[in-house]
């Protein structure tokens, strides 16, 4: 074994039972594991051994010490291996490094898992049904103050329709809602009955699972043929 390689490891063996977590490279020279090792390195050869012991990813530094030296040091994962399995001697870790990659075993292909379709939105169409024929109900006394009623009054009753068959065509159904969304934000009743439904309206869309209506709309698609 050289002599750097004897330093190297007490060095390892010095890092190892130091209880701080970076402790000072310059402490290494009075500790135990040097005079255990009987050894009285210069700060130069020291340095060497610190610049290998990093390259070979065993130890980690900080700071600036002398001649430029790191100042402080501590062990890696790898490091903490070769220091308490191996004793330091870096050679003997390196044989099972080794050996660990030559008797691993390539892992199994992994098959991407298959997401998890969705289930399908429930549709609730109990709240437009319900805003629709509140909105019939209230028309008469609308149009007797107001009048020109007649085309909001036709919307709500083919969407009353279009909620009441056996399979409502959704898609439908939602246009009929936004049609009648728009008359009561801006159509002849928006001051009237439209300030009372509005609200109502969104949340029984909201509800209905036929999606929510984007911020700053105000009007209607055309209504299916």
């Amino acid at each position: 074994m050289s002599r750097l390689e004897s330093i190297a490891r007490a060095f390892l063996r010095y890092l190892y039972e130091d209880d701080r977590f970076r402790p000072e490279i310059a402490d290494f020279f009075n500790s135990p594991a040097a005079v255990a090792a009987a050894l009285q390195p210069s700060w130069a050869e020291l340095a060497d051994v610190v610049q290998t012991l990093r390259e070979h990813e065993l130890i980690a530094t900080s700071g600036t010490g002398w001649q430029g030296a790191p100042a402080r040091a501590g062990l890696t994962g790898s490091g903490l291996i070769c220091a308490g399995r191996h004793g330091g001697d870096i050679g003997s870790w390196a044989r099972a490094q080794s050996v660990a990659v030559l008797d691993e075993r390539p892992a199994d292909p992994v098959v991407p898992a298959q997401p998890t379709p969705a289930p399908p939105a429930r549709l609730d169409f109990t709240g437009l049904a319900r805003v629709a024929k509140v909105v019939l109900l209230a028309l008469p006394t609308v149009h007797a103050r107001y009048g020109d009623t007649v085309e909001i009054e036709l919307i709500a009753r083919r969407l009353c329709e279009a909620v009441r068959q056996d399979r409502p065509d959704p898609r439908r159904v939602r246009l009929l809602a936004f049609r009648l969304r728009s008359e009561l934000a801006s159509g002849s009743v928006a001051n009237t009955l439209g300030v009372v439904l509005l609200d109502g309206l969104d949340e029984a869309l909201a509800e209905s699972g036929l999606g929510g209506i984007p911020r700053g709309e105000r009007s209607g698609p055309a209504e299916p043929s």
